[in-house]
């Protein structure tokens, strides 16, 4: 019998819809109860929208595979099923619930979670679940018997204030915002941040469609880090658009104007002319390429969610808006805190943030609290913590402020790696504290300890094995079968509290990394690379040994590998692999990664070099006097850039006997090291024409040639 399961239902139903808030329950019993009663529920609500994620679909729902939830982005339902039974994503959940809207309920077949007493490392994440998963509303199978008398109990209130202010007004006003950008003045960007559920997407669709009704002729471009990112934005426009041809899912013509997307990495290469360009997620776009956007469009919108999966607007404010405020001091900013979907004080999304922790750490962490200036000496009396999984459950305070900043710096942080943290054995999270206070954290990895079987199917390509990225990749793309046999600890993620960085925290983390990991015999990290992060890990005795020919479509950079070796075990090979790279890097640089940023380029640009003879340096400075070809002295001029920046690296003094080193311009890097094309070169730094890039070039080549000194 489940009829008593439904009325309650029923009852939880009209609160929440009195409320206009969410609630969840969790269907406790065996998989022939929980489904005969969430049909039966389901069948009472057939005019209610239903979702589901996961499981085998109930009768009338949409339905998203466990880890797609994002495929209901942009959607509303009244009610969501989340069958977990077989297996849970994090990700897909979060995402999934921001479809659910106020007087909504989440109906949960939750994971066969064990026992919390269970301690096997595995376990720890069921632990977790299990644990917040009580705090949500339960129904259960032996509650039914007893007449669901402690269900009944768990019921909310009904609020006094059923009705509540116009949802719509912060939403107003962010779209006038948004068209203030296009008539005001140029150079004057705007930032909106918002938490989910606020209405920032459908604000720039509803200003989209209000710009091209009243601006015949008017072009907007709309970028993010994916095109499933921006489908709200597009729906919103099309709803108020009657009659706008749809060319596809992200280009609409309206008036003889238009709203299209276009990728990050593609918006920078091809620079499309256009009125306005719409940034969305913009968290989850690279500083560098988003600085690249602000030098080339006058009038833009930057929006960001503040929490969630889609990525951090802390760590982006932080970052973005300092440098913002330099480069383009008129810019404003606009927090939609008004909830849209659903009323304020919503329960589920508290609920949300308590699980995955994805709000602010705690009150220690403001612009009030004092910080104390951490010398050398100082820092070397703090000691780099682990922080066990069981130390995790039993004080999760604690890992609410680690993973607070990992949220922070990494926009990729998501929910999933909570739980893959706390299920797998493998993953270690260091942290250090002053006091109460986590100053900065780790999240490392075990890898490699290959056999030699398994690593032979490897560099054939017959075998990828999870959970062994670094070991994997050397093996596989650098034949480097002793650096799959060795113990590997890779970084997965680094941070910094904010208020503490500039001490050197993240540094010495690292430092006292190398000390503690007696079983390793190197360490590595694989980051989607700026050259701040290259310099950094530089910095720490990391090597470059590998970059992806691709751009990763999450952060739009090339991944780089960085080695340090630990022991004699190690130094051979990554000697050996660096040697590769460098010899190979300007190879690669002029081919399949021409359209690598300059500053990328210099930050990798290889620390060896091979001497210039007399007649090349003569030969270079008859070109500087305009009399050979660049065709004659090319090479040569290449030697000299390589030659200048082994002894920048390597901080060597000026003397007679020495060539010494210089600042090595962009064109030059661009011209010789890429090998670009002069015209290539005029667009990129806006040149006239040849003749003054040529100009130019002979300037900064004389530059590296004063400093060049022969006995």
């Amino acid at each position: 019998m489940t009829s008593l399961t439904n009325t309650f239902l029923n009852t939880l139903s009209d609160i929440a819809q009195h409320n206009d808030h969410r609630y969840g329950v969790v269907f406790n019993g065996s998989a022939t109860w929980q489904n005969s009663a969430i049909s039966t529920y389901l069948l009472g609500a057939n005019t209610q929208s239903v979702f589901q994620i996961g499981g085998t679909p109930f009768d009338g729902v949409m339905h998203a595979p466990e880890k797609k939830g994002q495929q209901l982005l942009g959607r509303e339902c009244q009610v969501l099923v989340c069958d977990f039974r077989e297996q849970f994503d994090a990700n897909g959940f979060s995402a999934a619930l921001g479809a659910l809207v106020g007087g909504g309920l989440l109906l949960v077949l939750p994971p066969n979670i064990k026992d919390p007493e269970h301690t096997e490392e595995s376990a720890f994440g069921e632990c977790w679940l299990k644990t917040h998963f009580d705090k949500l509303i339960s129904v259960s199978q032996s509650d039914e018997a007893s007449g669901l008398k402690c269900s009944y109990d768990s019921l909310p209130q009904k609020r006094i204030e059923a009705t509540r202010l116009n949802r719509f007004e912060q939403q107003n006003i962010a779209v006038e915002s948004v068209k203030k950008v296009v008539s005001g003045h140029r150079k004057r960007p705007l930032i909106l941040t918002a938490d989910r559920g606020r209405g920032k997407s459908s604000t720039l669709g509803i200003a989209a469609a209000q710009l091209l009704a009243e601006r015949p002729g008017f072009k907007i471009v709309v970028t993010a880090p994916s095109v499933k990112a921006i489908e709200p934005v597009f729906a919103h426009a099309q709803q108020r658009l009657d009659g706008c041809e749809v060319l596809n899912a992200t280009h609409v013509c309206y008036q003889g104007g238009s709203l299209r997307f276009v990728a990050p990495d593609e918006l920078l290469k091809s620079k499309p002319d256009c009125d306005l360009l719409l940034v969305d997620e913009a968290a989850a776009i690279p500083i560098p390429m988003l600085k690249s956007m602000v030098d080339s469009y006058h009038r833009m919108v930057f929006s960001t969610t503040v929490h969630g999966y889609e990525g951090s607007g802390r760590g982006f404010g932080i970052k973005f808006e300092a440098w913002l405020s330099k480069h383009r001091p008129g810019w404003k900013g606009y927090r939609l805190e008004q909830p849209i979907r659903w009323n304020n004080n919503d329960p589920l999304e508290a609920w949300l943030f308590d699980c995955f922790l994805l709000g602010a750490a705690s009150s220690i962490d403001t612009a009030e609290h004092k910080v104390e200036v951490l010398s050398n000496e100082k820092l070397n009396s703090l000691s780099l913590v682990e922080l066990s999984k069981q130390d995790c459950l039993a004080n999760p305070s604690k890992l609410h402020q680690c993973f607070s900043l990992l949220v922070d710096a990494h926009y990729q942080t998501s929910p999933n790696d909570l739980i893959q943290f706390l299920s797998n054995s493998a993953i270690q999270l260091y942290a250090v504290w002053q006091q109460e206070e986590c100053l900065g954290c780790m999240l490392v990895t075990q890898e490699g300890g290959l056999d030699s079987e398994l690593i032979s199917q490897i560099q054939i390509g017959k075998r990828r094995p999870q959970g062994h990225l670094a070991p994997v990749l050397l093996a596989n793309q650098l034949g480097a079968t002793q650096a799959a046999t060795n113990h590997c600890i890779r970084v997965m993620r680094i941070a910094v509290s904010t208020r503490h960085q500039g001490f050197g925290i993240g540094s010495w983390m690292l430092d006292k990394l190398s000390q503690h990991i007696e079983q390793a015999d190197y360490l590595a990290t694989s980051f989607g690379a700026t050259s701040d992060l290259i310099a950094f890990w530089r910095n720490n005795d990391f090597a470059p040994v590998h970059i992806g020919h691709q751009r990763d479509q999450a952060s739009g950079c090339h991944s780089v590998l960085m080695v340090k070796p630990l022991n004699a075990n190690s130094e051979s090979w990554v000697s050996q692999l660096l040697q590769h790279f460098e010899r190979s890097f300007c190879f690669v640089v002029s081919g399949s990664l021409a359209s690598l940023e300059v500053d990328m380029v210099r930050a990798l640009l290889p620390t060896y070099c091979e001497s210039i003879c007399e007649l090349e340096a003569q030969l270079i400075k008859n070109y500087v006097d305009g009399g050979n070809s660049y065709d004659s002295i090319g090479y040569s001029v290449l030697k000299l850039v390589l030659i200048s920046n082994a002894r920048q690296a390597q901080g060597v003094p000026l003397d007679s006997t020495n060539i010494a080193y210089s600042f090595v311009s962009d064109l030059l890097l661009a011209k010789v090291v890429q090998q670009k094309g002069w015209g290539s070169c005029v667009e990129q730094f806006n040149f006239i024409g040849r003749k003054q890039a040529e100009a130019q070039f002979r300037k900064d080549v004389e530059a590296l040639l004063a400093n060049l000194q022969c006995k």
